[in-house]
C-alpha cells in the first residue's frame, strides 16, 4: 500500500508498506533535500487516537495544518526518524487523491 507519512523531520514522505510490518526507508539528500531514515511500522488505530496523533503533529509544526482534513482517519505511524521516537498522522495515496480530488471539485 502506498502512503504519505506526515511530518518527517517536516516534510510529507510517500512510502510503500504492508500495514503491521515492520519496514526501513531511506530518502537521500538528493531526493529529500536532506538525509531521512524512517524505520517503524504502520498501524490501524481507532479514531480517537489517530486524533491525539494529527493534533499533536500540528502543535508542533503548524505547517501541516491542513492535513485535518484527512477524511480516513485510522492509520499511523510508529517509530524513529533519523533515531528521534515519533508517532506521525499517516493517509493512504488512494485517500489522499480522493480528498485533494474533492476539494478541488468544491473549488470550481
Amino acid at each position: 500500500m502506498k502512503v504519505l507519512i506526515y511530518n518527517v523531520d517536516g516534510l510529507t514522505i510517500p512510502v510503500e508498506v504492508e500495514p503491521g510490518l515492520p519496514f526501513t526507508f531511506h530518502c537521500s539528500i538528493e531526493e529529500c533535500g536532506k538525509e531521512i531514515v524512517i524505520e517503524g511500522v504502520v498501524k490501524t488505530v481507532n479514531e480517537d487516537e489517530f486524533n491525539r496523533v494529527l493534533e499533536n503533529t500540528i502543535a508542533e509544526n503548524s505547517d501541516f495544518e491542513r492535513i485535518r482534513g484527512i477524511t480516513a482517519r485510522n492509520l499511523i505511524f510508529e517509530g524513529t526518524v533519523n533515531g528521534k521516537e515519533v508517532r506521525l498522522p499517516v493517509e493512504s495515496l488512494d485517500d489522499f487523491a480522493k480528498r485533494f480530488m474533492e476539494e478541488i471539485l468544491v473549488l470550481r
